[in-house]
Protein backbone atom coordinates (compact mmCIF):
# COMPACT_ATOMS: atom_id res chain seq x y z
CA UNK A 1 0.00 0.00 0.00
CA UNK A 2 1.45 3.46 -0.79
CA UNK A 3 2.36 5.73 2.16
CA UNK A 4 0.77 9.03 1.90
CA UNK A 5 4.02 10.69 4.25
CA UNK A 6 7.20 9.65 5.25
CA UNK A 7 10.17 8.22 3.90
CA UNK A 8 11.05 7.02 0.77
CA UNK A 9 13.94 5.44 1.22
CA UNK A 10 14.24 2.73 3.86
CA UNK A 11 17.68 1.49 5.66
CA UNK A 12 17.96 -0.79 8.15
CA UNK A 13 21.05 -2.78 9.89
CA UNK A 14 21.17 -6.43 10.76
CA UNK A 15 23.65 -8.29 12.44
CA UNK A 16 24.45 -10.94 9.36
CA UNK A 17 27.13 -12.93 11.11
CA UNK A 18 27.86 -14.24 14.86
CA UNK A 19 30.10 -11.14 16.69
CA UNK A 20 33.25 -13.50 16.81
CA UNK A 21 32.82 -14.44 12.99
CA UNK A 22 36.77 -13.21 11.68
CA UNK A 23 35.92 -10.82 8.06
CA UNK A 24 36.23 -7.26 7.13
CA UNK A 25 35.20 -5.47 11.09
CA UNK A 26 37.74 -7.78 12.79
CA UNK A 27 40.63 -7.60 10.29
CA UNK A 28 40.37 -3.77 10.02
CA UNK A 29 40.37 -3.39 13.53
CA UNK A 30 43.28 -5.99 13.89
CA UNK A 31 45.34 -3.50 11.32
CA UNK A 32 44.88 -0.75 13.08
CA UNK A 33 46.01 -1.98 16.63
CA UNK A 34 49.14 -3.46 14.65
CA UNK A 35 49.46 0.62 13.41
CA UNK A 36 50.28 1.67 16.71
CA UNK A 37 46.97 3.75 16.35
CA UNK A 38 45.88 3.45 19.98
CA UNK A 39 48.86 4.46 21.36
CA UNK A 40 49.88 8.03 19.30
CA UNK A 41 50.07 9.96 21.92
CA UNK A 42 50.16 13.21 19.91
CA UNK A 43 46.82 12.49 18.72
CA UNK A 44 43.97 13.34 20.95
CA UNK A 45 42.22 10.15 21.93
CA UNK A 46 38.58 10.71 21.08
CA UNK A 47 40.15 11.75 17.52
CA UNK A 48 41.44 8.40 17.86
CA UNK A 49 38.76 6.15 18.70
CA UNK A 50 37.00 8.31 15.92
CA UNK A 51 39.46 6.93 13.10
CA UNK A 52 38.97 3.53 14.26
CA UNK A 53 35.41 3.74 13.95
CA UNK A 54 35.55 5.15 10.74
CA UNK A 55 38.01 2.10 9.14
CA UNK A 56 35.72 -0.49 10.69
CA UNK A 57 32.58 1.06 9.44
CA UNK A 58 34.39 1.25 5.95
CA UNK A 59 35.77 -2.22 6.08
CA UNK A 60 32.57 -3.93 7.33
CA UNK A 61 29.38 -2.05 7.17
CA UNK A 62 30.59 -0.38 3.38
CA UNK A 63 33.17 -2.24 1.83
CA UNK A 64 31.93 -5.75 3.34
CA UNK A 65 28.04 -4.90 1.84
CA UNK A 66 29.57 -4.00 -1.24
CA UNK A 67 31.62 -6.98 -1.83
CA UNK A 68 28.60 -9.19 -0.77
CA UNK A 69 25.83 -7.32 -3.07
CA UNK A 70 28.25 -6.92 -5.72
CA UNK A 71 31.42 -9.54 -6.63
CA UNK A 72 29.67 -12.88 -4.92
CA UNK A 73 28.17 -15.75 -6.98
CA UNK A 74 24.96 -13.71 -6.97
CA UNK A 75 25.85 -10.95 -7.41
CA UNK A 76 24.78 -7.54 -9.41
CA UNK A 77 28.69 -7.18 -10.73
CA UNK A 78 28.80 -10.44 -11.36
CA UNK A 79 24.92 -10.95 -13.28
CA UNK A 80 26.38 -7.71 -15.20
CA UNK A 81 29.67 -9.69 -16.32
CA UNK A 82 26.87 -12.61 -17.40
CA UNK A 83 24.04 -10.38 -18.78
CA UNK A 84 25.80 -10.93 -22.61
CA UNK A 85 25.82 -14.71 -21.58
CA UNK A 86 22.25 -14.68 -20.04
CA UNK A 87 20.01 -12.49 -22.95
CA UNK A 88 17.38 -14.85 -24.55
CA UNK A 89 15.64 -11.94 -25.69
CA UNK A 90 15.36 -10.87 -29.22
CA UNK A 91 13.58 -7.72 -29.52
CA UNK A 92 15.99 -5.32 -30.27
CA UNK A 93 15.31 -1.41 -30.61
CA UNK A 94 13.61 0.69 -33.11
CA UNK A 95 15.37 0.43 -35.76
CA UNK A 96 16.76 3.58 -37.54
CA UNK A 97 15.38 4.11 -41.10
CA UNK A 98 16.95 2.19 -44.13
CA UNK A 99 18.83 -0.34 -41.27
CA UNK A 100 19.62 -3.42 -43.20
CA UNK A 101 19.16 -6.61 -41.54
CA UNK A 102 22.77 -7.77 -40.45
CA UNK A 103 24.81 -4.66 -41.28
CA UNK A 104 26.38 -3.04 -37.97
CA UNK A 105 23.79 -0.52 -36.77
CA UNK A 106 21.34 -3.05 -36.61
CA UNK A 107 23.48 -5.66 -34.56
CA UNK A 108 24.04 -2.35 -32.13
CA UNK A 109 20.42 -1.74 -32.32
CA UNK A 110 19.58 -5.46 -31.67
CA UNK A 111 21.93 -5.98 -29.18
CA UNK A 112 21.03 -2.96 -26.70
CA UNK A 113 17.44 -4.40 -27.37
CA UNK A 114 18.70 -7.54 -25.65
CA UNK A 115 20.09 -6.06 -22.82
CA UNK A 116 17.43 -3.71 -22.08
CA UNK A 117 15.05 -6.52 -21.70
CA UNK A 118 16.99 -9.15 -19.88
CA UNK A 119 17.34 -5.35 -17.47
CA UNK A 120 13.43 -4.51 -17.48
CA UNK A 121 12.72 -8.90 -16.88
CA UNK A 122 15.57 -10.36 -15.53
CA UNK A 123 17.75 -8.51 -13.61
CA UNK A 124 15.64 -5.12 -12.18
CA UNK A 125 12.66 -7.50 -10.39
CA UNK A 126 15.85 -9.82 -9.36
CA UNK A 127 18.62 -7.24 -7.86
CA UNK A 128 17.44 -3.73 -8.37
CA UNK A 129 17.67 -2.87 -4.42
CA UNK A 130 21.18 -4.61 -4.33
CA UNK A 131 22.31 -2.41 -7.35
CA UNK A 132 20.76 0.49 -5.88
CA UNK A 133 22.25 -0.02 -3.01
CA UNK A 134 25.99 -0.77 -4.02
CA UNK A 135 25.57 2.30 -6.84
CA UNK A 136 24.33 4.61 -3.25
CA UNK A 137 28.22 2.95 -1.02
CA UNK A 138 30.15 3.65 -3.59
CA UNK A 139 30.53 7.58 -3.22
CA UNK A 140 30.17 7.01 0.25
CA UNK A 141 33.03 4.87 0.61
CA UNK A 142 35.62 7.05 -1.32
CA UNK A 143 34.04 9.69 0.69
CA UNK A 144 35.07 8.29 3.95
CA UNK A 145 38.26 7.12 2.40
CA UNK A 146 39.18 10.63 1.62
CA UNK A 147 38.38 11.63 4.78
CA UNK A 148 41.16 9.79 6.49
CA UNK A 149 44.27 10.09 4.35
CA UNK A 150 45.46 9.12 0.74
CA UNK A 151 46.36 5.94 1.43
CA UNK A 152 43.38 4.54 2.76
CA UNK A 153 41.38 6.01 -0.36
CA UNK A 154 43.38 3.84 -2.68
CA UNK A 155 42.64 0.84 -0.86
CA UNK A 156 39.13 1.53 -1.13
CA UNK A 157 39.73 2.44 -5.09
CA UNK A 158 41.40 -1.06 -4.95
CA UNK A 159 38.84 -2.84 -3.19
CA UNK A 160 36.33 -1.82 -5.45
CA UNK A 161 38.69 -2.91 -8.75
CA UNK A 162 39.26 -6.02 -6.95
CA UNK A 163 35.57 -6.70 -6.99
CA UNK A 164 34.72 -6.31 -10.06
CA UNK A 165 37.87 -8.11 -11.04
CA UNK A 166 36.21 -11.15 -8.95
CA UNK A 167 33.13 -11.00 -10.50
CA UNK A 168 34.38 -11.17 -13.94
CA UNK A 169 36.43 -14.40 -12.75
CA UNK A 170 33.05 -15.78 -11.70
CA UNK A 171 31.08 -14.52 -14.96
CA UNK A 172 31.93 -18.54 -16.37
CA UNK A 173 31.38 -20.38 -13.58
CA UNK A 174 27.46 -21.50 -13.11
CA UNK A 175 25.97 -19.91 -9.85
CA UNK A 176 25.51 -23.17 -8.57
CA UNK A 177 29.14 -23.81 -8.11
CA UNK A 178 29.49 -21.26 -5.77
CA UNK A 179 32.23 -19.68 -7.95
CA UNK A 180 35.52 -21.06 -5.53
CA UNK A 181 38.30 -21.65 -8.25
CA UNK A 182 41.44 -20.17 -6.57
CA UNK A 183 41.51 -17.25 -8.24
CA UNK A 184 37.85 -16.10 -7.04
CA UNK A 185 38.95 -17.41 -2.88
CA UNK A 186 41.80 -15.68 -3.41
CA UNK A 187 40.02 -12.64 -4.23
CA UNK A 188 37.69 -13.03 -1.32
CA UNK A 189 39.96 -13.82 0.74
CA UNK A 190 41.82 -10.37 -0.31
CA UNK A 191 38.31 -8.56 -0.53
CA UNK A 192 37.35 -9.46 2.56
CA UNK A 193 39.75 -9.62 4.89
CA UNK A 194 43.07 -8.64 3.36
CA UNK A 195 42.60 -5.09 2.33
CA UNK A 196 40.80 -4.06 5.20
CA UNK A 197 43.14 -5.07 7.70
CA UNK A 198 45.70 -2.73 5.23
CA UNK A 199 43.46 0.05 5.90
CA UNK A 200 43.59 -0.74 9.27
CA UNK A 201 47.34 -0.51 8.93
CA UNK A 202 46.72 2.68 6.99
CA UNK A 203 44.90 4.45 9.86
CA UNK A 204 47.84 6.15 11.29
CA UNK A 205 49.16 7.10 7.40
CA UNK A 206 52.06 5.67 7.77
CA UNK A 207 51.52 2.12 7.54
CA UNK A 208 53.95 -0.52 9.75
CA UNK A 209 55.29 -2.84 7.93
CA UNK A 210 55.17 -5.51 10.56
CA UNK A 211 51.68 -4.96 10.64
CA UNK A 212 51.34 -5.22 7.24
CA UNK A 213 53.50 -8.50 6.28
CA UNK A 214 51.70 -9.95 9.82
CA UNK A 215 48.29 -9.24 7.20
CA UNK A 216 49.45 -10.91 4.71
CA UNK A 217 49.97 -13.61 6.72
CA UNK A 218 46.91 -14.09 8.22
CA UNK A 219 45.18 -13.51 5.08
CA UNK A 220 46.06 -16.93 4.07
CA UNK A 221 44.74 -18.24 7.32
CA UNK A 222 41.20 -16.92 6.47
CA UNK A 223 41.48 -18.53 3.02
CA UNK A 224 41.76 -21.55 5.15
CA UNK A 225 38.93 -21.26 7.18
CA UNK A 226 36.84 -21.36 3.96
CA UNK A 227 34.70 -24.50 3.91
CA UNK A 228 36.90 -26.03 1.02
CA UNK A 229 39.20 -28.66 2.09
CA UNK A 230 41.51 -28.00 -0.29
CA UNK A 231 42.78 -24.78 1.23
CA UNK A 232 42.24 -26.05 5.21
CA UNK A 233 46.71 -26.26 5.45
CA UNK A 234 46.80 -22.41 4.79
CA UNK A 235 45.03 -22.01 8.40
CA UNK A 236 47.99 -23.22 10.23
CA UNK A 237 50.55 -22.63 7.14
CA UNK A 238 49.39 -17.89 7.95
CA UNK A 239 49.61 -18.25 11.58
CA UNK A 240 52.74 -20.29 11.74
CA UNK A 241 54.27 -17.02 9.85
CA UNK A 242 52.59 -14.97 12.34
CA UNK A 243 54.52 -16.76 15.31
CA UNK A 244 57.56 -16.49 13.49
CA UNK A 245 57.13 -12.87 13.53
CA UNK A 246 56.39 -12.79 17.34
CA UNK A 247 59.64 -14.79 17.53
CA UNK A 248 61.10 -11.97 15.94
CA UNK A 249 60.38 -9.33 17.86
CA UNK A 250 60.61 -11.57 21.16
CA UNK A 251 57.24 -11.18 22.27
CA UNK A 252 57.48 -14.13 24.77
CA UNK A 253 53.66 -13.70 26.20
CA UNK A 254 52.49 -13.73 22.85
CA UNK A 255 54.25 -16.32 21.74
CA UNK A 256 53.46 -18.55 24.59
CA UNK A 257 49.43 -17.52 23.91
CA UNK A 258 49.15 -18.33 19.93
CA UNK A 259 51.13 -21.49 20.93
CA UNK A 260 48.19 -22.84 23.02
CA UNK A 261 45.91 -21.56 20.06
CA UNK A 262 47.20 -22.71 17.78
CA UNK A 263 47.49 -26.21 19.19
CA UNK A 264 43.78 -26.43 19.82
CA UNK A 265 43.45 -25.17 16.03
CA UNK A 266 45.21 -28.49 15.23
CA UNK A 267 43.06 -30.78 17.41
CA UNK A 268 40.06 -28.53 15.96
CA UNK A 269 41.01 -29.60 12.57
CA UNK A 270 41.47 -33.31 13.06
CA UNK A 271 38.49 -33.54 14.94
CA UNK A 272 37.07 -31.77 11.58
CA UNK A 273 38.41 -33.80 9.31
CA UNK A 274 37.32 -36.96 11.00
CA UNK A 275 34.11 -36.06 10.67
CA UNK A 276 33.38 -35.64 14.68
CA UNK A 277 32.50 -31.59 14.73
CA UNK A 278 29.51 -30.33 12.65
CA UNK A 279 30.90 -28.17 9.87
CA UNK A 280 28.67 -25.51 11.40
CA UNK A 281 30.31 -26.02 14.98
CA UNK A 282 33.76 -26.12 13.27
CA UNK A 283 33.84 -22.78 11.69
CA UNK A 284 32.67 -21.27 15.10
CA UNK A 285 35.75 -22.36 17.16
CA UNK A 286 38.11 -22.26 14.16
CA UNK A 287 36.70 -18.70 13.70
CA UNK A 288 37.34 -17.88 17.91
CA UNK A 289 40.56 -19.07 17.77
CA UNK A 290 41.63 -17.36 14.84
CA UNK A 291 40.31 -14.31 15.86
CA UNK A 292 42.52 -14.18 19.36
CA UNK A 293 45.64 -15.13 17.36
CA UNK A 294 44.75 -11.99 15.30
CA UNK A 295 44.19 -9.93 18.13
CA UNK A 296 47.20 -10.86 20.24
CA UNK A 297 49.37 -10.67 17.36
CA UNK A 298 48.26 -7.59 16.98
CA UNK A 299 48.75 -5.84 20.12
CA UNK A 300 52.37 -7.59 20.37
CA UNK A 301 53.46 -5.91 17.01
CA UNK A 302 52.10 -2.71 18.65
CA UNK A 303 53.58 -2.70 21.75
CA UNK A 304 56.54 -3.90 20.34
CA UNK A 305 57.46 -0.36 18.19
Amino acid sequence: MERSAGHIIQLWVRLRAPIWHVGAGWAALSGAIASGILWENDVPLLTRIGIVLLIWLLADPLLGTMWELGATPYGVWTQLWRAGRDTNHSAPLILLPYTQTGSPAWQVANWLGRQSAWWHTTFWPQSGEAFVTVCSLLPVSLLVGALLNSTVLTLVCAAMVLAWLAALWRKEIPPSMGGHPWRTTVADAWGQFGIPWMLGCAATGASSWLGIVLGICLTFSYIGSSRQPTWRPAIVAGQLAALAIMLGIRQVFAIAVISVLLTAQTGLLLAGRSNQIPNAQWLAGLHLLLLGVMLIASFAISLGK
